[in-house]
Parts: C-alpha cells; structure tokens; sequence
C-alpha cells in the first residue's frame, strides 16, 4: 500500500469527505475507514480489576498489518488518561502506560509507584506517538491523534476514575487536584491547568505536525451537561459530578489551529466526538455541528440503543465530514450492511473493534462478546466500500434516498449511481435513471465477489426494475456507469 498523502483539507467539491490538493493539480478525494480500538496506544488494558506488575501488550504492528489487510486506512489513535482505573460492567482495567509526564516526583502515588512531575514530559510517551503515526502512514493510513479521554473520567468505577488521574492531588508533586471531569473539562479551568494542558498540546503538535497523515481528536465521549451524578435509563448510575464540555472542546479545536497558525505549520484536520450524557437526547449531536471541527463523530439521539444511526444512518448534507463511528450507537456489534449504508449516506464508516484487543488476530477468534469473528464481516466490508470510493467519481457522487426503492444511493445523475438492495431475498428494486446506455456491475456483500452485468439501456425517465443476479445472494449493491446518451 503507497504511503499516505496529506495533509488532509475538506474537500471543496464535496465536503463530506477529506481530499489532498497537489500543487497545480485538483484535489484527490480521501474516503477514511478503519478499526479501533481503546488500547492501540497505550499497553495496559486486560480482566479483572487490579493492575498487573508487567502491563499487558498491544501488538501494534499485528494491529497496522491486520487493518492493511482489509483495506482500512484510518486508525482512530487513542488516548486513555488514567494508570488505575476499571470498567465495572465489562470487569477490565486501565492500566495504561505510557503517560505524558513521567513518574519521577518524590513520594508515592495511589498505585505505589513514583509521583508524575506534571511539569516535565516524558519523551518515552512522544517518542510512541511519533513512531506510531509514522508506522501508519507507511501502510497508506491516516491516524487521528485523540488528545484527551472523557469517558474514563465519569463512566468508569469510582474513585479510579478520578484518583487513577495524574491530575489527582495525590498523584503528582505539582500541587494539581482535580476532584471530578468539572475540573478537568469543563470551562473556566483552574489557570494552572489551563496552561498544562495547553503545554500538552502545543507538545503533541511539535511532535507530529510534520507528519501528512495526522488528524487530531479533542476527546472520546466527554460529558455534555451538568448533573450531581450519571444516571442510566435502566436506573443505575455512576456517583461523580459532571459539566457540560462543550465550550472546553471548542476551546481545544481553536487552540490546535491558533498554534499551527503560530508556528506556521500546516493544518491538520481537527475532530469534535459526541458528547454523554446530555440532558436532551434528541439534540445530543447539535455540539457537533455548531462546533469549529473540522470533522464529528455523532452518536445516540433517539434512543440509547439500536437507532437510526445503526438502521437507517441520516443523509450527510455536507455541512461536516462525519467519521461515523460505532463506538457512539453500537459498540458491541456491526455488519457488512451497516458499513455499505454509512457509505451510501455519505458517511466516514469506522469500526470500534472489541474484536482485537490484543493488536492482530486472537488465538480463539470466535470467543468473546463481541468476537473477532463476528465483526469481520464489516471489517472487510470497510476494505470493500473504499475500493467502491477509489473505482467512482466521488467528487461529483451525492447521497440520495429519492432515487430508488430501496433509498440507498449514491449518484451523479446521468453519469453514475451505486446502489444498495439491504434485504436479504435480493427482491426486485426501482430506480429513477436519466435516459441513455449504462455499464452494470453488481457486487455481493455475503461473498464480497463483483460481477459484470447485461448493459443496461434506458429509453424515458420512468422508474425501471433491477433485480440481483442469481450469482449475487442479497443483500447486494449495483453499479451502474453511463456510456453512451
């Protein structure tokens, strides 16, 4: 695989995705898909609660080679800011190592070992990171750098979820307390950790700005309102504060631009993810969209289960492009059929990949919940939507639901349309096509195989028929290019 392009800039012929501009040249459109997974940075995540005296392992060029593999070329890079922490419901800890700072302040922190000196870094941490994003790009990836956690800090067990911080008072000799995310992301900020964070960064950007496939993150699932404590429909809840991040984010995305600007680096595309809690579900995403990203990831907004997001995914109207990621609305499951309808919608499909916590593929793929095996259908199905995207005129491609019975498309009328048909009987589907001569090809999404089609010739602007060929079981996908008017 080449190595990757960049840097990234929203595409001005069609926003919903990134593109590459050459000097003298038009833009070559990027369509971003990839697995993720909470541990392809740091080490340290496995059962049980307590940490281990040697933190488990992420093997990540098994991880670079098994995304290649399949075609991916994105990689959600993430950050998880405690070295104690434990996720009740799924009974894992995170351990994770390595931090920003290092751990050599006089004193013990809550673990036993060494203070963090909060004003210090630890290169071993930067040093990851450039190399990393580096071993991506080398395999034709793009890596979206995350810089802060905000799900670990009130949806993890207390109290690690805040004593498991650096930023905990008991655990650095900086004099540096937080007590809850309100302290930590939420504005205004104590100025003392306004500046650290800041020096966090500028320290990130330094490290990777020269980089062509790097893209940044804010936070993973930060809080978006202000509560005594996180209350879960099925009454359960977690006993810690939290606050709206919103304008915390905003605060973030201005600070990478105004640095780079500074410095006069390039731009890198920066990214805002949903927020959670909100008080209102229904407009959990607006953050999002009203924000100075470059790029979001949406999530629940009808129902804290299987919702439109997973079923029938919104037309992407191109006011941002959207990385449409698993992780926000089904973390535990996806399919082929989702990938092919985020696709079809105008999204960024990504994968959160439960299946490989390890880095490559485990020695018992069909163990665990959710299992290796049972995400490869999608994960091959993200290789196979790409090929689609380099094969099409994506430039010109836009989602469309008015075009055909089964309200899946993309199109560029008169010149090119991909078609999905979702159901499983491969029954007969309209489509509205403008008059003239159209190469067909028709591609499986069980057998993953493409085959060519009887050209298909269209005399008036009335809807005809398709139906799947036998060698093309449903769910399927129709491509249809025209050759002569």
């Amino acid at each position: 695989m080449a190595p990757s392009l960049g840097p990234l800039v929203v595409s001005q012929t069609n926003p919903r995705y990134f593109a590459v501009t050459a000097t003298g040249a038009a833009e070559k459109l990027v369509y971003l898909t990839g697995s993720h997974v909470n541990n392809n940075f740091h080490d340290g995540l496995g059962p049980g609660r307590d940490c281990p005296e040697d933190p488990e392992k992420f093997d990540f060029d098994a991880y670079v080679g098994l995304l290649s593999e399949r075609g991916h070329n994105f990689i959600r890079l993430w950050r998880w800011e405690q070295f104690r922490g434990h996720l009740a419901p799924a009974d894992v800890h995170f351990c994770m190592t390595p931090q920003p700072w290092p751990r050599t302040g006089s004193g013990s922190a809550k673990d036993g070992k060494p203070k963090f000196d909060l004003a210090v870094f630890d290169e071993t941490y930067f040093g990851r990171l450039r190399n990393r994003v580096i071993a991506a790009g080398r395999a034709g990836m793009y890596a979206s750098v995350m810089l802060f956690e905000g799900f670990s800090l009130h949806l993890t067990a207390t109290p690690d979820n805040v004593e498991g911080h650096p930023f905990h008072a008991a655990n650095n000799v900086n004099d540096i307390g937080i007590t809850s995310i309100i302290d930590y992301q939420v504005l205004p900020l104590d100025p003392r950790i306004e500046a650290l964070q800041l020096a966090y960064i500028r320290k990130v950007i330094d490290t990777v700005h020269d980089l062509p496939n790097v893209l940044y993150e804010v936070a993973n699932e930060s809080s978006g309102q202000a509560a005594d404590s996180v209350v879960f429909p099925d009454g359960s809840s977690v006993d810690t504060p939290i606050g709206d991040s919103t304008q915390w984010q905003y605060w973030v995305i201005n600070s990478v631009k105004e640095y780079e600007r500074a410095m006069g680096h390039d731009s890198h595309p920066v990214g805002m993810t949903y927020l959670f809690p909100v008080a209102d579900l229904s407009k959990s995403n607006e953050p999002l969209w009203k924000s100075p990203a470059d790029w979001i990831s949406p999530g629940f907004d009808d129902t804290l289960g299987e919702g439109r997001w997973s079923n029938d995914p919104p037309l992407n109207d191109g006011s941002k492009v959207v990385l449409l990621d698993t992780d926000h609305f089904s973390p535990f499951a996806s399919s082929a059929l989702w990938v092919w309808k985020a696709f079809l919608r105008g999204h960024n499909p990504i994968l959160y990949d439960l299946g490989i916590l390890g880095g490559g593929v485990p020695p018992n793929p069909s163990e665990g919940n959710p299992s290796f095996d049972s995400l490869e259908p999608a994960r091959q199905a993200m290789g196979d939507t790409r090929a689609f995207a380099a094969r099409i005129s994506l430039a010109t491609m836009q989602p469309r639901m008015d075009l055909s019975g089964t309200r899946f498309a993309l199109a560029d009328l008169g010149h090119e349309y991909l078609i999905l048909q979702p159901h499983e009987t491969g029954d007969a589907f309209t489509v509205n096509l403008i008059p003239g001569e159209y190469a067909v090809e028709w591609h499986s999404l069980r057998s993953r195989k493409t085959v060519p089609g009887t050209t298909l010739t269209v005399g008036d602007a009335d809807p005809i028929s398709l139906s799947l060929p036998s060698e093309v079981a449903g769910p399927g996908v129709v491509h249809l290019r025209c050759i002569s008017r």
